[in-house]
């Protein structure tokens, strides 16, 4: 894996929740030898031994939950992907926080409704507006508890040195949406608390007509400490650089400061395909 990155004439990979343990002894090598640097971690990483990429992934525990031993198993495993973090000298881990008991089963309907009658239709307007008023009912419990997890995770890590950032996600009854980014920093404010941006998430956010993508880094530009940089097409993201909707001229404009960036990519994603998107990127 790191020999196909280098190759690629990357210098940073970042250890996402899809790497074996098996996999971390080699990682950590090419660390040392100097092969590789590691920008970040997603929690939670390593896979545990048990588990298989298939099935396990960063919402398989949830920091948000309302039960207290799921919140609390979520926040020792996370603690386990922060030492490794610290281990490889990265600087963020990247954390999903978990979601509101809403149910996804509107993502589906929205989606269809949108690409049948516009974006702005009266039945893609009524589907929000229930999703909107569901969430807001149900969401008290769990932003209290992602806030407790995140303090118990900042206290319990203070030599670290790894920076912990709160991604915003895909689905919009997950946690956590711009205005709840604002309210979790204020609660927590750390210098090792920030935000981390992942581009497709929020252009799927915005083509469903939940929000601006470019208002959004308005709000939150401020808390960014890194970003996952990938294209989409409608709700289908995780595409190789300036193949898809996204608009990245008017992204890195919000953006002219020094972030991480990880390319976040599906497997599908050629070699030719990441060499034609560095150079799309590297235009910008």
């Amino acid at each position: 894996m790191v020999d196909e990155i280098t190759d690629l004439g990357f210098e940073r990979l970042e250890v996402e929740y899809r790497v074996s343990e098996n996999a971390v002894p080699g990682i950590e090598e090419a660390v040392r030898s100097g092969r590789i640097a590691v920008s970040s971690v997603h929690n939670f990483s390593p896979l545990p031994a048990s588990n298989k990429p298939s099935n396990w992934g960063g919402d398989t525990l949830s920091l948000s939950s309302p039960d207290e031993p799921e919140r609390s198993e979520a926040v020792n495993l996370t603690l386990r992907s922060l030492e490794l973090a610290k281990r490889l000298g990265a600087k963020a881990l990247i954390l999903h926080m978990g979601e509101v008991d809403t149910g996804r089963g509107f993502f589906k309907e929205l989606a269809d409704v949108v690409k049948a009658e516009g974006v702005a239709s009266a039945d893609a307007r009524k589907i929000r507006q229930n999703l909107t008023e569901a969430r807001d009912v149900r969401k008290p419990a769990f932003l209290d508890s992602a806030v407790k997890s995140l303090k118990e995770l900042l206290a319990r890590s203070e030599d670290s040195g790894v920076t912990v950032c709160i991604e915003n996600r895909y689905f919009h009854n997950q946690i956590p949406l711009p205005d709840e980014v604002i309210h979790i920093i204020r609660e927590i404010p750390s210098p090792r608390l920030r935000y981390w941006h992942d581009l497709g998430h929020a252009h799927v956010e915005e083509v469903l007509g939940f929000s601006s993508h470019l208002e959004v880094l308005d709000l939150l530009e401020a808390h960014i400490f890194g970003m996952h940089i990938h294209d989409s097409v409608f709700v289908r993201d995780h595409k190789a650089p300036g193949t898809g909707e996204i608009d990245f001229a008017g992204v890195f404009a919000k953006i002219n400061r020094p972030v991480i960036s990880v390319l976040e990519l599906a497997s599908s994603v050629t070699k030719d395909d990441i060499r034609r998107s560095t150079d799309f990127l590297a235009a910008l």
